[in-house]
C-alpha cells in the first residue's frame, strides 16, 4: 500500500529540509512525499528542484504562481498524491522516525480500509505528548462521532485520508476559512465515512533547526495594552465550518449547533484565555474575549434565544474563571488539560 505524505509549503525552507531528512529514516518502503509550494519567496523552489533527483522516496514538488492561501494548499499536496492514503504534515512537523509506518499499513489492512483519522504527536524536543487519540481503533462513523471528535483535526499534522474519499468530498467552499480540515472531516465521518485513531506518537510538532528563529504565533500576541485590538482566534471561522459540515450532511438541528457553541465556549476559548495568560500576553487573553463576545458571532443568531442566553451565561462564566486560573497551575497541567479537551 503506498502512503503519500502531503506537505503544504509556505517559506521556512529551513523547516521543510529537515523535515525530509527525518522523513527520508523511515523504513517502510512505498512512500511518496508531496509538497505543494504556495508561491514561496524565500528559496523553496531551488532547494526542491536540487532534491527531486537525489530523495529517498519518490518526490513531487508543485509550485503556485501567485499565493492561493492555506486551505487550497493543503488541498493542492492531497490532489496531487497518488497513495491509496494521505498523511498530511506542516513544513515544520514531520513523521515520528521512531514510528514505523508498517504498522500503520496494517491496522488499516485489518480494519477494512477506514476512511479518515488522526495520530497523536509529540514536540521536539519535549516530552509533552499530546493524546487526542486514547486508543488505536476505528472509532465510528455519523453525526455523533463526528461531533465528539471535530476538534482533533484542528491540528493538520497527522491527519489521514483514504485518497479517494477525500477526493469524492472534496470542495472549495471553505478556502479562507483556514479550517477547511475541520469542514472536511466533520463533513465526511456525518455522512458515513468511518473515523479511525492512532495511539501512537507518529508526528513530530514543531521541529527545531539550529541557528533558525521560529516565527511562532507566541511572536504576534498583544503583551501591551497600547497595543490592544479585539481578536477572535479564528473561533468563528470553527463554528462556521462545523455548522455548515452539519448542514450540508443534513443533520443540523436547534440541539447540534447548541452544542457546537457549548464546546467551543466550555473548554477552547478558556484554554486559549489561560495559554495567552502563561505566555505574558494578558492583553491578549482579554482581546479574545471581547472578540467572543457571543453576538458579535456570525452563526450566533442560528441560536432560539433559550440557547443563546446559556451562551452568554457560560461565556461569562468560563471567561472570568479563566481569567482568574492560576498561571502556575496551567503551565504544569497545560498538557493534561489539552488531553482532556480532545478526551473521548
Amino acid at each position: 500500500m503506498k502512503i503519500s505524505i502531503c506537505i503544504p509549503q509556505y517559506n521556512r525552507i529551513q523547516f521543510l529540509l529537515k523535515n525530509l531528512q527525518i522523513i527520508a529514516r523511515q523504513t517502510y518502503s512505498d512512500i511518496e512525499v508531496v509538497v505543494s509550494d504556495d508561491c514561496s519567496t524565500d528559496d523553496t523552489e531551488a532547494k526542491m528542484t536540487a532534491l527531486l533527483g537525489s530523495y529517498r522516496y519518490k518526490l513531487i514538488y508543485h509550485r503556485f504562481t501567485t499565493n492561493q492561501g492555506y486551505d487550497r494548499n493543503l488541498r493542492k499536496s492531497i490532489e496531487l498524491a497518488s497513495g491509496e492514503y494521505v498523511i498530511v504534515v506542516g513544513n515544520d512537523d514531520t513523521i515520528n522516525d521512531a514510528y514505523d509506518l508498517g504498522i500503520l499499513v496494517d491496522f488499516l489492512l485489518a480494519n477494512n480500509k477506514p476512511e479518515i483519522g488522526f495520530a497523536n504527536f509529540i514536540e521536539e524536543g519535549s516530552s509533552v505528548k499530546f493524546k487526542r487519540a486514547n486508543i488505536t481503533s476505528v472509532l465510528g462513523t455519523g453525526r455523533e462521532i463526528a461531533l465528539n471528535y471535530y476538534s482533533c483535526f484542528s491540528f493538520v499534522g497527522g491527519i489521514l485520508f483514504r485518497r479517494d474519499k477525500f477526493l469524492e468530498f472534496n470542495t472549495d467552499r471553505y478556502d479562507g476559512s483556514i479550517y477547511s480540515q475541520i469542514y472536511l472531516a466533520t463533513f465526511m465521518v456525518s455522512k458515513g465515512c468511518r473515523l479511525f485513531s492512532i495511539s501512537e506518537e507518529m508526528v513530530i510538532k514543531d521541529i527545531q533547526v539550529e541557528d533558525v528563529q521560529r516565527n511562532s504565533y507566541r511572536d504576534t500576541l498583544i503583551r501591551k495594552w497600547k497595543d490592544y485590538r479585539k481578536s477572535d482566534g479564528g473561533l468563528p471561522s470553527v463554528i462556521h465550518v462545523l455548522v455548515s459540515a452539519m448542514k450540508d450532511a443534513n443533520v443540523d438541528s436547534q440541539q447540534i449547533i447548541y452544542r457546537i457553541f457549548r464546546k467551543i465556549y466550555f473548554s477552547t476559548l478558556p484554554f486559549w484565555v489561560l495559554d495567552y495568560k502563561s505566555n505574558k500576553a494578558f492583553p491578549n487573553a482579554v482581546s479574545i474575549i471581547h472578540g467572543m463576545y457571543p453576538p458579535s458571532v456570525g452563526d450566533y443568531h442560528l441560536l432560539s434565544f433559550f440557547n443563546r442566553v446559556k451562551i452568554i451565561f457560560l461565556y461569562l462564566f468560563m471567561s472570568i474563571g479563566a481569567l482568574l486560573f492560576p498561571v502556575f497551575v496551567f503551565r504544569k497541567l497545560k498538557g493534561t488539560i489539552y488531553n482532556l479537551i480532545k478526551k473521548r
